[in-house]
Order: structure tokens, then sequence, then C-alpha cells
């Protein structure tokens, strides 16, 4: 009794939490047997049982709001005769087209203009990597020409070969000395030599500075003319982004124009298409509002076939009501006999428990009465044996302690 008091509990605790947690469902119109009454129906009214299953009640709920939907699109006659209209279908796909293609067109015009772009960066590039290659060249063939270590001015001050072709020193030698001792031949060079050579390293001082000038200019000439091309480069790309420029807003225009009659035709389609659903609404309200299903002047129809038309069925008729009624009063008569013929059955199991209860209560007590007696004779029986039991021990104790003469 305590588990099943506790998981009913439980159960009444999940189905609380479910109610609080629930969302808001909707509602739905159901019409009552009488005439013209209608109420609303909560779409989840019967599933306060489930209370404790949140995912199986969402789920339910459901299923049950897309099967009023799809009944609603099945009601609507003109949806569901008519269908969508081929002048709508046909539209949307023309925009559809003339959408894709003019993507397709900004596509190409933009790969062509990144093309170009390429193509001159390439060419730029091209003619800087020409320059350097040029300008590489010309200082290779300059060295192997004129940069030779034996055409150095210094050579000699490094050269490893000029022990070896030194000349060694002769002692017939008329130039040496009393004292052998060697002299440089700039020692007894004459003024005219001496000048001469004086002028020959001025010169070469002035070949190096000319050489440097050169070098100079020769830069300065190689930087301006990369300046030049630096510019015309320069130029033509902004001639080409201006040209990008005004195409872009040519194109804008012609989009922008293209626009407004575009929107001029969709206004025109829209307005078309309001008037021709108007027409419809109208004439299905009237067609609506004069027949036979909304003013409900017969119950039900039969049809051709002896059945019933299920889309021409209102109401039960005042017989069939009260067939209805009656069904449901004699349903409450039985289910009330049935109530009381448990309750008659209930009450009789209660007093056939209770005498049972009784009885086994009696004869529990009988059997407690009978042990008490038997355990009272125990112990009568067992304070009599006691006192035998002393009695013989006092004797025995007498007859040890005293003496007899006789005996021996």
């Amino acid at each position: 009794q305590v588990v099943l008091a506790r998981a009913s509990s439980k159960l009444v605790a999940a189905s609380v939490r479910w109610k609080l947690n629930k969302p808001m469902a909707s509602t739905v119109l159901a019409k009552s047997c009488r005439i013209g009454v209608e109420r609303e129906v909560p779409i989840d009214g019967d599933l306060d049982h489930l209370g404790h299953d949140q995912n199986l009640t969402a789920k339910i709920i459901r299923k049950r709001q897309e099967e009023m939907a799809r009944r609603t699109r099945l009601l609507d006659p003109r949806k569901r005769m008519c269908g969508a209209m081929p002048e709508d279908l046909a539209a949307q796909i023309t925009q559809k087209q003339g959408a894709s293609q003019a993507e397709k067109i900004e596509d190409a015009y933009y790969a062509q203009s990144a093309t170009l772009q390429d193509q001159i960066l390439q060419t730029v590039e091209g003619m800087k990597a020409a320059q350097v290659r040029d300008r590489h060249m010309d200082v290779v063939d300059y060295s192997l020409r004129n940069l030779r270590r034996e055409q150095r001015r210094e050579y000699d001050l490094s050269d490893p070969n000029a022990i070896k072709n030194d000349r060694l020193p002769d002692l017939d030698d008329p130039t040496l000395g009393p004292s052998s001792m060697l002299k440089f031949s700039s020692v007894e060079e004459t003024p005219e030599e001496k000048h001469k050579r004086q002028q020959q390293v001025s010169s070469w001082l002035h070949a190096q500075m000319q050489e440097k000038l050169d070098r100079e200019q020769e830069e300065k000439e190689y930087d301006r003319r990369y300046d030049e091309r630096t510019m015309l480069a320069t130029h033509v790309r902004a001639v080409c982004e201006e040209n990008e420029r005004q195409e872009a807003r040519e194109e804008k225009r012609a989009e922008a124009a293209e626009n407004l009659e575009l929107a001029k035709m969709v206004r025109d389609r829209n307005r078309a298409k309001a008037e021709f659903h108007d027409a419809l609404k109208n004439r299905h309200v009237d067609t609506i509002v004069n027949s036979d299903w909304v003013s409900e002047a017969h119950d039900w129809k039969i049809g051709t076939t002896g059945k019933l038309i299920r889309t021409e069925y209102k109401r039960l008729s005042i017989e069939e009501e009260q067939d209805v009624y009656n069904s449901n009063a004699r349903q409450i008569l039985d289910k009330r006999a049935r109530q009381n013929a448990e309750a008659l059955a209930q009450s009789e199991e209660a007093a056939a428990t209770r005498c049972c209860v009784a009885v086994l209560g009696a004869v529990e007590e009988e059997r407690v009465n009978h042990q008490k007696e038997r355990r009272m004779r125990m112990v009568e029986e067992n304070k009599r044996l006691a006192a035998a039991k002393k009695e013989a021990d006092r004797a025995n104790r007498a007859e040890y302690m005293s003496y007899d003469p006789t005996y021996y």
C-alpha cells in the first residue's frame, strides 16, 4: 500500500507539472445536438491522463494540429478544385529564369574584369622582372669585362705569385752599394718620371671618379625610366577603373529602369490577381450564402444510392436526438444500478470481513488464555517439584550428618 501510495503521488505530481508547463493548445469548434449551438473544445482536453509523458502528449497534439490544417485545406473548395493559377507559376518561372540569367551575366562581367586586371598586373610584373634581369646581366658583363682580379690596382698587394715572380738580388748588380743594401727604383726616379707617375695616378683617380659619376647617372636614368613606366601603368589602371565605374553606373541605371518596369508589371499582375480573387470570393460567398448547406433547411439528405450524404449532414433529427437522450438516460440508470450493486457487494464483503476478524480475534484470545493456564500449571508443578527436591535434600543432609553406632 505504501508503494502504491508513493507511485500515485508521483503520477499526480507529474500531471500537475505537465499542466503547468504544457503549451497553450488550440481549440476547435464542435456542434452539439442542439440546433445552432456550438462550443469550443480544447484539442488536448482528453490528454490529462498522459501528463507524465510530455513527449507523447506533444506528439499527439502535433498530429491533431496537422489533421486540422489538412481538413481546413480540404474544406476550401477553391483551393481543392482549382489549385494554383498557371499564370502565377509562369510568372514565377520567368522571374526566376531572368534572375538566373542576370546573375550569370554579372558573374561573366566580373570574371572578364578579373582576367583583364590579372593580365595588366602580369604585364607589369613581367616588365619589372625583365628590367631586373637586364640589369643583372649588365652588372655581370661589366664585372667579367672590367672587374677581374688581375685588372685591379690593389692586386699587387694580394698577388699570391708576387714572391715567385720577384727578381732575386744579384751580387754583380752594379746598383748594389758597398753596404750591400738594395735601393728601390723610386729612389732614383727623376722629376719627370715622378711627374709622369703622379699624372698617371691622377688619371686613374679621375677615371674612377668618372666611372662612379657614370654609374650614378645610369642609376638615376634607370629610376627615371622606372618612374615613368610606373606612372604609365598607374594611369592605365586609373583609366580602366574609371571605365569600370562608368560601366557599373550604366548597368545600375539600366537595372533601376528594369526594376521599375518589373515593379509596374508586378503591380499590374497583383491588381489583376486581386480583382480575380475578389470575383471568385464574391461568387463563392453568394454560392455558400444561398446554398441549403448554410441555410440548414434539412438536417441531412439521402443520396440517389439510398445512403446518407456525409457532406450534407448537419445534425440529428428531433427523434434521433430524443433517442440519444433516452440512450444516455438508460446508460446513466445502468451505471447507477451497477454502482449500487457494487456498493452492496462491498458492504457485504466488509461485514463478512468484520465477522472473520471477530472470530479470528476470539480464537486468538482463547489460544492466549490456554497458553497462560498451561504456563501457570507448569509453574505450579515446578514449585511442587522444587519443594519435594528441597525436602529430599534436607533429609539426605540430616541423614548424612547423623551418627548411628550400629551402622558399623
